[in-house]
């Protein structure tokens, strides 16, 4: 077997070679590995792999057995429901596997996501299973922590798998769980989505209808005639030598022979045993295009496997949007109504465009248009679809313009709110669906942690968002007897309540922000800032972009490297949406380099208004306009030159 070095796994050898350095990496590169991918180097973390690195399937937990129920069923044409989530990793789930299953499925199919419902099994979800009573109920994006709801539905004679990526409880339902965070999982990453389990079931079950399925492979490693490895489903069996073997293996065991190219033998002979039926490998890869979708909004890190799957996924979507492929008509259709570069659709395009449009039918409790969309197989219906699914993104930006105009007000009347730890806002006028986009802008606009509430059909909803790396769950951990449910992520989280115990909510959180702020220990500002390169203006150029771009796709845990401007002479200053934003230019700079920042633009006027000069830290990134694309410098931070104190 060849160790392969960490620059030199399958096509990202050709990707990084171009940089000309002894190890493939410029030393610009070089310097942003060490600083962002090094301390995530363990093997399934390594800078880029190629797809015969991804981890087999069949190690999560419930995978067999699971996919042997879904095919019984299938099989015997029973009626099957897919429930998911209304955010987008849910839509994305339930629009992959049920675009799958309709294509397989001969008996009812019943594709379904939560829409007015609270989330997970909640009484309206439970009503809505009852009512279609269907032999099997698989949950996406859910139902980890239902395991009361899903004895109930056993009993009824409902079969249940549960495809699910949230935190373990410490009982589990008692049904096929799906999950690569159950503490028996044999799985070697455990942040990935839902939309990613769907992928990988899709994935297992395309498999399973290989006649490599049933039976292993021997491989010699090439050391002597007897060393070698005996993998089964993409998992690795043995290592050793073959006479210690003996009989303890009920399968037939054929012998190959192959030189392996990476780290881990068992992954890169699963791929290539698809590499053997293309149209099967076709069908696999084109799932990577949600799965792409789900992984991003869902803010997974995007190092190791998921980048791979957002890099592929980004391939398929780009395919797509010039219809070099036709595998999901109604995804195409919403890419022609984005803006974004002809040539290419990035992780950039997922997190800013695709993924708000999507998770915008949630917010507006019309979740059906948007999985509708991505099952609709029509050209004219799709066109429909995708018009009404942007018309529903224009009523949501609408709404959350209205609340936050709201939540100003009831701010400057309740001021001391602005002053706690913690930004904590619930009106009775507030408007629902649009709270996790509200809080995100009171962060950005007040510094801190904030939760936002909402009346919602005779209760409340709210979210809450963290402001620095504090863990946002543990916040509301402290306050979970107030609600009816809560979860999410450690930077993002959703719950629900009784209206009246609002007050009683906002008790605990003032009481206890500040411990809280303070056991989470919270970055310095000066650690935000800390930034790759200092340059001088003359040296923004695309050059430099490109030498950065092969770390895309940027996102979560890889970001965009952060460049530094010291000394930096403002002006062609241009105030946008009253003041907010501002585009301005460095004297220096190139002309063709526009430099911008979002939502502090006040802020920047009246600093630059006292000072001869700013040091800046941002970004190089792409825009396109009208199918015009250009480079532009995003500032992110910046403060006086004379000051060492940073401006936050």
């Amino acid at each position: 077997m060849q160790n392969s070095s960490p620059y030199a796994h399958g096509p990202g050898l050709k990707e990084l070679s171009s940089a000309g350095s002894d190890r493939h990496l410029s030393p610009l590169q070089n310097r942003f590995y060490l600083a962002h991918l090094k301390d995530k180097s363990h093997p399934e973390h390594l800078l880029y792999h190629g797809l015969r690195e991804l981890p087999s399937p069949f190690l999560l937990p419930d995978m067999e057995p699971a996919l042997e129920l879904l095919k019984e069923f299938v099989r015997d044409g029973k009626k099957i429901l897919l429930f998911g989530d209304r955010d987008c990793d849910g839509v994305s789930s339930t629009g992959l596997l049920g675009g799958f299953l309709k294509k397989i499925h001969k008996g009812e199919l019943i594709l379904k996501t939560s829409n007015e419902e609270d989330y997970g099994l909640c009484p309206a979800a439970m009503e809505f299973v009852k009512k279609h009573k269907p032999d099997l109920l698989i949950t996406l994006d859910f139902g980890t922590t239902n395991h009361v709801q899903i004895d109930e539905l056993a009993s009824l004679g409902i079969k249940v798998i549960v495809l699910d990526h949230h935190e373990i409880p410490e009982r589990i339902p008692d049904c096929y769980l799906v999950s690569p965070k159950r503490k028996d999982s044999a799985y070697p990453n455990e942040k990935i989505c839902t939309s990613v389990l769907a992928l990988k079931f899709i994935q297992a079950y395309l498999y399973s209808s290989l006649e490599e399925f049933d039976r292993a492979v021997w491989i010699p490693d090439g050391n002597s005639l007897f060393s070698g490895y005996l993998i089964h489903r993409g998992k690795l069996l043995f290592q050793g030598d073959r006479q210690d073997l003996g009989g303890k293996f009920p399968f037939p065991i054929s012998e190959q022979s192959h030189t392996f190219q990476s780290s881990y033998p068992e992954r890169e002979w699963f791929y290539y045993e698809f590499l053997k039926y293309p149209a099967l490998l076709e069908q696999y890869l084109q799932s990577f295009d949600l799965a792409s979708l789900g992984t991003v909004s869902d803010m997974m890190p995007l190092y190791g496997e998921n980048r791979i799957i957002v890099k592929e996924g980004c391939k398929t979507l780009s395919r797509l949007r010039k219809k070099e492929s036709d595998h999901r008509e109604g995804l195409y259709q919403l890419l022609q109504l984005v803006e974004m570069d002809e040539k290419k659709v990035t992780s950039k395009d997922l997190g800013w465009s695709l993924g708000p449009m999507i998770n915008s039918a949630g917010r507006m409790n019309r979740t059906h248009v948007a999985l509708d969309l991505l099952l609709e197989e029509n050209p004219e219906r799709a066109k429909v679809g995708a018009r009404e699914l942007q018309k529903l993104n224009e009523e949501r930006r609408e709404r959350t313009k209205r609340n936050l105009f709201k939540v100003d007000g009831f701010l400057k009347r309740k001021s001391e709110r602005t002053q706690k730890p913690v930004l904590f806002c619930y009106e009775p006028d507030f408007e629902p669906g649009v709270s996790g986009i509200v809080a995100t802008r009171l962060v950005e606009e007040y510094k801190k942690p904030v939760l936002f509430i909402t009346p919602d059909h005779g209760h409340a909803k709210g979210s809450i968002r963290s402001y620095g790396k504090e863990n946002v769950l543990n916040l509301l951990k402290k306050a979970e007897s107030v609600f009816f449910q809560f979860g999410g992520h450690k930077e993002a989280g959703g719950f629900s309540l009784e209206v009246e115990r609002i007050p009683e909510l906002a008790k605990i959180v003032f009481d206890s922000a500040e411990t809280w702020l303070q056991e989470e220990q919270k970055r310095s500002a000066e650690d935000r800032t800390e930034s790759l390169i200092s340059l001088d203006p003359t040296e923004l150029n695309v050059k430099l972009f490109q030498e950065l771009s092969v770390f895309e796709p940027f996102g979560h845990e890889n970001p965009v490297p952060l460049i530094s401007i010291k000394n930096a002479k403002i002006y062609h200053t241009k105030p946008m949406t009253d003041g907010k934003h501002v585009r301005f230019r460095i004297l220096g700079a190139p002309e063709s380099i526009q430099c911008l920042i979002w939502n502090r633009g006040k802020d920047f006027m009246e600093t630059l208004s006292s000072v001869g000069s700013l040091d800046l830290w941002g970004s190089l990134e792409e825009s396109t306009f009208r199918s015009k694309t250009s480079l532009q410098f995003v500032v992110s931070h910046f403060r006086p030159s004379e000051n060492v104190s940073l401006e936050v």
